[in-house]
């Protein structure tokens, strides 16, 4: 600036940001109220004193423009902030600065201490300054640089400590999280990636202080994969501690970095190919789960476990031209996507890079408990179905292929409709299985799933309740499901909705009703079981397309059902032979008592480390018999569970 060039000289002639040189400005309160300040270009000698420097636009014609304030604890000048006004020079820190979150072109005219986006892009900034050709743009940069440099040293010179040694102190975590690198946590206990976009030291609701690290990593709705924002926390410590020793920590700083990266890339792989709907098997042996079926699908997940709202995804390349507020407020609001039907998914390829942020769960439903579960993608394999569901039913071999006919039939794989004059009616398959407890009801419904390979919903009547709104509103839900996923429905010991309707009960009228309107319009397979039916309403006679009845078990059939278990064990594993399974069908078990029979002697052996045999079986079952006998004597009546020729 020329020699005595002062603020009556800045007149309108001066364009905004062309004085190459950085104004110095100092807070001045007033000292009838601190709120009400103007700033001085001199060091004031008290409070409330100093030259006011007069306009707003006089301070325009710097290129930069340094505020101070005093920090009254040691009584320092420290810096407040940084004004750039030279135009030519927002400009070039667009470029330098481009992607760094909360920052837009409009925002590139104040920055505060402690000039985090200057520590963060320093190298980007010094690179820019040697390519610049522009001679007045390259002074601006310079001169920047200059005011910038005794103000970032100590804190460049704490970053560069920290990635040359691998160990970071707390209060320097902000200086090497860089906003849009990737950081590694184990959220839940899974270890993830994210592209970090902001750090802020907060408390918790205890008291204790965390940094807070945000990061967006990539989910899947149901319909296309997008980035959603987690918040992992470094809770406070003492000293200094190795970035493999974070909880969060910068990926590029970690030791076992490339280790990392490709675990997680293979991982991301996984999720990739478990989008949309995926029927499979899961298991974890930690768990003592094994084999468990669940149904992998976001949307439903969304749709009917009321646990979180449908998010609203970013999309992938919208990330680094949000401003922080905007990055936030995506995911405060429902995401609704007028131009796409609710059938259209996205199951475009995924690049190395996003794989890598993949969430380490999914948003499943474990048919067999009926809970809603995000479970771990790693757990999933393919289910072993059974190619051979049929063979262990007791049924004569006509019924058997007339089931397999029946669920076979083209237009249920499709959709079309079959039969009926009025639009949606009559398009599912009703089944109605009636006979006493353990004699192949719910083996019959498990091999109908089977053989189609679809889930099989199971309902008991007690879930769906006694007042005919509960059953309206459960069966409701219930049949969406199915529909959506194309599952059997079982509902078993259906009873109470389907008997004759009479004049002096009309809450059961009401049930029954209700039953029939929501069968009406079902589409897919529902196969319904009853122990006994005293008397079926004349109305389910038209809705139900087969109905098998199932007999007590004859010593034959007990025959069938004893081979029917052993088949499914390897035979190092069992040592009974036709003579010993002629002597177990003398038993009047049922199916059900058979297999609890089983599994209960099959533990006896294990412990023996022996194959089952009928030692062990025999046990098992006079056991059994005894506490039948008990319980005729209460009952008066002849038990299951005893010998024929007894």
């Amino acid at each position: 600036m020329q020699a005595g060039l002062g603020p009556d000289d800045l007149n309108d002639a001066v364009e905004k940001g062309n004085v190459c040189e950085v104004k110095e400005l100092f807070y001045v309160p007033t000292e009838a109220d601190p709120e009400i300040f103007h700033w001085a270009d001199q060091v004031p000698a008290g409070m409330g004193t100093g030259d006011k420097w007069k306009t707003k636009k006089e301070r325009e014609a710097f290129a930069v423009v340094h505020f101070q304030k005093l920090d009254e604890s040691d009584n320092q000048w420290v810096t407040s902030s940084i004004q750039i006004n030279s135009v030519k020079l927002q400009g070039a820190l667009e470029k330098v600065l481009e992607g760094y979150p909360g920052l837009t072109q409009h925002e590139l005219d104040m920055f505060s201490s402690p000039f985090y986006p200057f520590v963060h892009r320093w190298d980007a900034f010094n690179t820019r300054i040697e390519a610049e050709t522009d001679k007045q743009t390259r002074a601006h940069l310079e001169l920047l640089r200059d005011a910038l440099t005794p103000r970032l040293l100590e804190n460049l010179t704490r970053a560069e400590e920290a990635r040359t040694t691998g160990h970071v102190a707390w209060r320097d975590l902000p200086l090497v999280f860089t906003p849009e690198e990737i950081a590694v946590g184990s959220p839940d206990g899974f270890r993830a990636a994210g592209t970090f976009r902001r750090g802020e030291y907060k408390k918790d609701n205890f008291g204790r202080n965390y940094y807070g690290v945000t990061v967006d990593v990539l989910d899947w709705d149901g319909r296309r994969c997008g980035l959603l924002a987690q918040q992992w926390k470094i809770y406070e410590y003492h000293g200094l501690r190795a970035f493999s020793a974070l909880s969060v920590a910068p990926l590029d700083l970690h030791p076992d970095k490339d280790t990392i990266r490709s675990t997680l890339i293979q991982r991301g792989r996984i999720f990739e190919k478990l989008r949309g709907q995926q029927f499979m098997a899961y298991t974890d042996e930690h768990e003592e789960r094994v084999n468990e079926r669940t149904m992998i699908d976001a949307r439903a997940y969304y749709r009917f476990a009321h646990l979180e709202p449908f998010p609203e995804f970013a999309k992938l390349e919208e990330i680094g031209h949000l401003t922080w507020e905007q990055s936030m407020n995506r995911y405060s609001s429902i995401y609704v996507d007028e131009s796409s039907s609710p059938m259209e998914v996205d199951l475009a390829p995924l690049t190395d890079g996003q794989c890598l942020l993949a969430v380490p769960t999914v948003k499943s439903f474990n048919v067999e408990t009926k809970r809603w579960l995000m479970q771990d993608l790693t757990k999933f394999h393919e289910i072993p179905w059974s190619k051979h569901a049929f063979n262990s039913l007791v049924l004569d071999q006509d019924e058997k292929d007339l089931l397999i006919a029946l669920i076979d039939r083209e237009d249920l794989a499709s959709n079309k409709p079959f039969d009926d004059f009025i639009s949606g009616k009559g398009q599912g398959i009703i089944m109605l299985l009636s006979g006493p407890p353990g004699v192949g009801k719910t083996l019959t419904a498990e091999s109908v799933a089977e053989h189609l390979q679809r889930p099989l919903y199971r309902v008991g009547a007690s879930e769906l309740g006694i007042s005919a709104r509960s059953v309206e509103q459960c069966l409701d839900e219930a049949l969406k499901l199915c529909a959506h996923w194309g599952a059997v429905l079982l509902i078993d010991e259906a009873d109470v909705f389907m008997e004759a309707r009479t004049a002096d009960n009309l809450q059961r009228n009401e049930l029954v009703s209700v039953f029939l309107r929501q069968l009406e319009y079902y589409r897919g397979i529902m196969i319904l079981t009853t122990n006994r039916l005293r008397s079926l309403d004349s109305a389910f006679e038209s809705r139900i397309d087969i109905s098998l009845t199932y007999d007590p078990l004859t010593e034959a059939d007990r025959k069938q059902v004893w081979r029917n278990f052993f088949r499914t064990f390897d035979a190092k594993d069992v040592d009974i032979d036709e003579d010993g399974i002629a002597e177990l069908a003398k038993w009047d078990f049922n199916g059900r008592q058979i297999k609890s029979a089983i599994k209960t002697a099959r533990i006896l052996a294990a412990k023996k480390q022996q194959p089952l045999n009928k030692t062990h079986l025999g046990v098992v079952l006079n056991l059994r018999a005894k506490a039948l006998h008990m319980m005729t004597d209460v009952t008066h009546g002849k038990p299951n569970g005893v010998k024929h020729n007894e």
